[in-house]
């Protein structure tokens, strides 16, 4: 059983950090959220694994087609990897890692982490971030919560993420629904008293006043015409564009198990040709890891990021 600890306890009591935002230059992230078509907080049954029915598995067979993709276009990415993921498919991560991408986490169970209690929020990452780093052999520096379900910089549990030893942070959106509006748009220092420090660093959001994700649905509503457009528009203000995609989305079929109603409609709605559609938004920029889009910047992230060995960083166009 986890005790609880003196900073878990004063995180709880929630501290709110200062939000400074970071100027750049960056490059162009690309991330990808490494959960099965099933890891939707709208199916409950789903996504608690003693609850879950037997149900049809894809990941094994569209990781290696995602890795393809990527490396046909000399792109690499950030994979937030969940702990369950890494559990049932470890040669799978390594895979993602040697081919020069980086991993970082997305917790342990793709549950809603915005009110789950801090010590079990506290434990359940931990245990994700080791299980990833005893596969890899090398730290794991970023996290993003299932669903963005940290939801707002207010939120206590992030002070727990900085705690943890991760130094960034990628789970507030800054559109509603999936976040707040007054959530920062452009990568930014959180800062708390104390002195404790994390990156945040959000999805990239398009459509002036909705500030609708870029990823998800209304992504690829959208097309990629319409996504770079607004990647190089963010990054021309001084921000980090961080584009999101999930291994289902590019299955080029409906998937392959029963979604019910809202959850249903948002994994179908603009998926026909999606494939295809995000292969020229792949082509349109020089796609990199956070981890390379970031670079050595010491006002955003304290330490400067390593580059892979062996895959050397390109500079955005």
């Amino acid at each position: 059983m986890h005790l609880p600890t003196e900073r878990s306890e004063a995180a709880a009591r929630g501290v709110s950090p200062e939000v400074t935002p970071s100027g750049g230059p960056f490059g162009f992230a690309l991330t990808v959220d490494v959960e099965e078509w099933y890891h939707t907080c709208l199916e409950p049954d789903y996504v608690e694994p003693e609850r879950r029915p037997s149900l049809p598995r894809e990941l094994d067979r569209l990781l290696p087609d995602m890795l393809e993709l990527l490396a046909a276009r000399r792109c690499r990415a950030t994979f937030f990897v969940l702990g369950e993921v890494a559990r049932e498919l470890p040669g799978r991560v390594r895979e993602i890692a040697a081919a020069g991408h980086e991993v970082a986490s997305h917790g342990l169970h793709h549950l809603r982490v915005g009110r789950t209690d801090p010590d079990r929020f506290r434990a359940e990452l931990l245990g994700a971030k080791k299980l990833l780093e005893d596969l890899l052999g090398e730290p794991v520096e970023g996290y993003r919560a299932p669903e963005w379900s940290l939801r707002d910089v207010a939120n206590p549990r992030l002070r727990l993420v900085a705690d943890l030893g991760f130094r960034y942070d990628s789970s507030l959106a800054p559109c509603l629904g999936s976040g707040r509006r007054s959530n920062p748009r452009r990568a930014s220092r959180l800062h708390w008293p104390d002195g404790k420090v994390l990156a945040e660093l959000p999805p990239l959001t398009f459509g002036g006043r909705l500030q609708l994700p870029a990823g998800g649905w209304p992504g690829r509503l959208a097309g990629p015409e319409v996504i770079a457009r607004a990647a190089r528009a963010h990054r021309a203000e001084g921000g980090l564009p961080v584009v999101v995609v999930h291994p289902w989305e590019l299955a080029n079929r409906p998937v392959p198990g029963e979604l019910t109603g809202l959850a249903r409609w948002i994994h179908e709605l603009g998926r026909a040709g999606y494939r295809e559609s995000f292969g020229r938004l792949l082509d349109a920029l020089p796609w990199r890891s956070i981890r390379e889009a970031v670079g050595e910047l010491t006002d955003v992230v304290p330490m400067p990021l390593p580059v892979p060995l062996g895959q050397p960083a390109v500079s955005p166009a």
